[in-house]
């Protein structure tokens, strides 16, 4: 028996607290281009840039979210409700550095009503996803990554080609669906356990090799969405064609599930999925 979404379970959740607005930042989305430079950064590298996608989508999740009889897509099987959404977490003890869960009983089906929905899209004023989280890897199939070039505090000549190269534990790469219209549009999935997806790789100036302060999200010199299997054994790079002037840099990975979402792991006590390293460019003749 499946029971529709309206019907059963009410309208609204009792969360009303509003979702993380999430859009890819900077001017490069996820796209098979080269390098992306933000425009925030006055240029950048010019090896063509990764368009930016995003969208003013006005759509707004209201009574459609809500169900209605006869529309088998909407109904929500009691086989899948997660009863532990319904408590916050301090029914059988008070933890006073814990917060209070937000808390619904139809696995927050409705959370998005009347708010501005993703719906596939990059919406820079932030937005609501509805869609599930979906399949979460083992402890033994958790995805790891090391940046092998650049190496920590090495200088690369300046304006120079040069390779970002890394290796991957747990990760089947080579899934990269649009970014134009299918960004968080589908749950993660698994292939023989392990996350099917892709990752990342981005650049970012740096004041000194060690800063205070961090780095402006939305500013960065390169990023590249690596959209293939790389060598087949976790092995990806990138190329940036067209180097970097003088400075120094952070370059770091983010690991992506195929709609692009970050990777969900299956436990909290665990290492990093993604690796950033610190280097300079020009600085030693």
């Amino acid at each position: 028996m499946t029971l529709p979404i309206g019907d059963f379970f009410g309208g609204s959740p009792s969360a009303t607290g509003d979702a993380e607005g999430l859009a890819e930042t900077g001017n490069g989305s996820d796209d098979n281009g080269d390098n992306g430079s933000s425009d925030r950064n006055g240029g950048g590298n010019s090896n063509g840039s990764d368009d930016e996608i995003d969208s003013d989508n006005s759509n707004r999740g209201g009574s459609s979210g809500r169900g209605g009889r006869g529309r088998k897509a909407l109904f929500l099987s009691p086989a899948n409700v997660q009863s532990n959404s319904a408590k916050t977490g301090q029914e059988e003890t008070s933890d006073p550095t814990q917060a209070d869960s937000l808390t619904d009983s139809a696995n927050f089906i409705n959370f998005c009503t009347d708010k501005t929905l993703t719906n596939g899209q990059q919406i820079k004023s932030g937005s609501c996803n509805g869609i599930p989280m979906g399949d979460i890897p083992s402890t033994a199939n958790m995805v790891s990554t090391i940046i092998i070039s650049p190496g920590p505090g090495e200088d690369i000549p300046a304006e120079t080609s040069f390779d970002i190269e890394i290796q991957v534990l747990n990760l089947v790469a080579g899934s990269f669906t649009n970014p134009a219209s299918t960004y968080y549009s589908a749950p993660q999935t698994l292939k023989g356990g392990k996350i099917v997806g892709h990752t990342h790789v981005v650049i970012q100036r740096l004041s000194s090799l060690n800063p205070s302060t961090p780095p402006d999200p939305a500013a960065f010199e390169f990023f590249k969405g690596i959209n293939d299997a790389g060598d087949g054994s976790g092995g990806l790079k990138a190329t940036v064609s067209a180097g970097l002037e003088k400075g120094f840099y952070r370059v770091c990975t983010m690991s992506s599930a195929a709609n692009h979402q970050p990777v969900l792991m299956p436990v909290a006590q665990r290492g990093a999925q993604d690796d950033c390293q610190r280097f300079s460019v020009g600085k030693k003749g």
